[in-house]
């Protein structure tokens, strides 16, 4: 049975979606708290294939699961959709930065298939362009474009109703939302005209293929609905709930998330311009790499009025100029990112999105690959500033309005004659690409070593000494108030009453699994051996609170390194018990378990 199957079956018999109140999972278990918790039959889920047992506990109807809880968890969100709270999402504290990449991450990873195949067409439609082989103005051309395009001009909806999924509003008032900020009768305000709302200046902006706007919106429309939510208008929260939600943010973004972006983009336009005049070498090192940043915020549109005068005034730009590299950066940052991941999913999307790039089309690359992985978004930014610096260094301008990536070349060639600044864009291409490239290949990917598979004819003996997990009292797993342990159903081991704070590696290995609450880690050892380290007995409702983690997911590990510090007097005193266990979770794979009074020898 795959993972959707079982999420099915499980959903069926626990009385389907109505009777959810809530799903969380913890490193072995579905946790569900039910509204009728007689509905669901604990024999047959229990016979279910995969289900290793099925638990009543603290109010918590706990499906035990083991190594597929994460993948079964998922397939239950997919089915029961956004009434369903995710109470693990975001619980850990995380930086700003990893915050706000999680959450974009979050929002673009189910659009990112369409935008794919958006860009994807959108590529080969401006190299059969450029050819000649297929022409601007022929039907053929107009109604793939149509297609290419629309993802990408239609955003600000596309994204509001995968933002209000991640927000937890309805989708409905998520795409509303976003279509409002691009509705045809207020776009020609950008440019011409003055609007108001309620007698108040309304500075009006292209919304169109904007990303945080709409993000933004709708953000602040899951605060207010709620806030909504507790009023006192049950038979009325159906059409009044949506109404007030709308009625407020959307006036909102208008007056609010404008005016902020278009005070700060005429801001970094000036800074800019004037850094420019100041040093060349200076403004490509400021505008080259963060051109990419700003972009995606939409701090670039009062460049535009700029690149325009220098454009009428001179003949050429040279602003435009020291962001030719900024594009290849990204192309080979992306590509990197392809040669050295092992999910095959992101290596398809990293050399498809990598091919878009150099042709100008890097939205799929930008928000699938670089965000989400945050180390090769710094990398590409990185390599458009060097390639920033060679430009202005070399006083590469552009001629004209066109093309980025290689189709960004011709633009340069001044109609004069080919001259150094040309020869200076060439480079700052390249040195963009192989920066960037380079950055994220040795640094900017952190990827688990290749383990080695557990092969039955292949000698395996490896020792595992609780007392290198952490020092305290080994005792058999039976005295551990948790049958999923105690009744060896996640595997075979032993527990520990721990006597110190710091938990350590008993192997050689990498980390394969870190919940994000922390009180519990997986371990692969290199000989294939998979440890479960679960720190107390429901630990998990702490939250992350009183533990710290000194290791990352898919980091390799020595034996003896630190892992993780939890502060067990401060997680007895909220009630909880340390007696750690300490399992081999794919004992079945190996011919020899021994349990010796403080270890456990694994052998083939």
């Amino acid at each position: 049975m795959n993972n959707q199957q079982l999420a099915t079956e499980v959903l069926k018999e626990i009385g389907g979606k109505a009777n959810i109140e809530s799903v969380t999972h913890c490193v072995t278990r579905l946790r569900f708290v039910l509204h009728d918790t007689d509905t669901p039959s604990k024999e047959t889920i229990a016979s279910l294939d995969g289900v290793i047992s099925v638990v009543e506990q603290g109010g918590q109807y706990q499906i035990v699961l083991g190594n597929r809880v994460n993948d079964v968890y998922e397939a239950v969100l997919q089915q029961v959709g956004e009434l369903i709270e995710d109470n693990t999402h975001e619980k850990t504290k995380k930086s700003l930065f990893d915050q706000f990449t999680s959450t974009i991450s979050g929002i673009f990873t189910p659009a990112l298939g369409a935008m794919a195949a958006s860009g994807t067409i959108k590529g080969i439609l401006t190299i059969l362009s450029v050819a000649g082989i297929l022409s601007e103005t022929s039907g053929t051309y107009i109604v793939l474009y149509a297609l290419s395009n629309a993802f990408f001009y239609f955003m600000p909806i596309l994204l509001g109703a995968s933002a209000a999924n991640y927000f937890k509003l309805n989708s409905y008032v998520g795409m509303l939302i976003g279509a409002s900020l691009i509705y045809p009768t207020l776009l020609p305000y950008a440019t011409e005209g003055s609007l108001t709302f309620l007698s108040i200046p309304v500075n009006m902006m292209d919304y169109t293929s904007s990303v945080f706007p709409a993000i933004i919106a709708v953000w602040v429309a899951a605060k207010i609905n709620g806030f909504v939510q507790n009023w006192p208008l049950k038979d009325l929260r159906f059409m009044v709930q949506p109404l007030i939600v709308l009625l407020v943010s959307v006036p909102l973004a208008l007056l609010v998330v404008g005016p902020i972006i278009s005070n700060l983009s005429s801001l970094l336009a000036t800074l800019v311009n004037n850094v420019y005049h100041f040093s060349p070498v200076l403004g490509g090192l400021v505008i080259g790499g963060p051109w990419i940043l700003m972009v995606m915020f939409g701090l670039h549109w009062a460049f535009i009025p700029i690149f325009l005068n220098n454009m009428a005034m001179q003949g050429f730009d040279p602003v435009m100029g020291l962001l030719l590299a900024n594009q290849m950066a990204m192309a080979g940052a992306v590509v990197a990112v392809g040669l050295r991941t092992k999910n095959d999913k992101t290596k398809a999307l990293a050399y498809s999105t990598g091919l878009t790039t150099l042709i100008g089309v890097s939205e799929p690359a930008l928000y699938g690959v670089l965000l989400p992985y945050k180390r090769p978004l710094i990398a590409a930014v990185i390599g458009g500033s060097l390639g920033g610096v060679i430009a202005g260094f070399m006083q590469t301008v552009q001629y004209s309005f066109g093309g980025s990536g290689l189709l960004g070349i011709p633009l340069i060639i001044n109609p004069a004659g080919i001259d150094g600044g040309f020869y200076g864009g060439i480079a700052s291409q390249v040195v963009g690409l192989v920066a960037a490239f380079l950055i994220t290949y040795f640094w900017g990917i952190v990827e688990p070593e290749k383990r080695k598979a557990v092969n039955s004819k292949e000698p395996v003996n490896t020792k595992i000494n609780f007392q290198e997990v952490v020092q305290g009292e080994v005792v058999p797993l039976t005295e551990v108030p948790d049958k999923v342990f105690s009744e060896g159903l996640m595997g075979q081991g032993k527990a520990i009453k721990p006597q110190s704070n710091t938990f350590y590696a008993p192997f050689d290995g990498v980390v394969t699994a870190l919940f994000p609450t922390k009180h519990a880690i997986g371990l692969t050892s290199d000989q294939g051996v998979e440890l479960l380290i679960h720190i107390g007995v429901d630990t998990v409702e702490l939250e992350g609170r009183h533990f710290t983690t000194l290791i990352e997911a898919n980091q390799a590990i020595k034996k003896g390194q630190p892992l993780i510090k939890a502060d067990l007097a401060a997680i007895q005193a909220e009630g909880y018990a340390t007696i750690t266990p300490v399992v081999v979770t794919n004992a079945s794979a190996f011919e020899k378990i021994m349990n010796e009074k403080e270890s456990l020898i694994v052998a083939n």
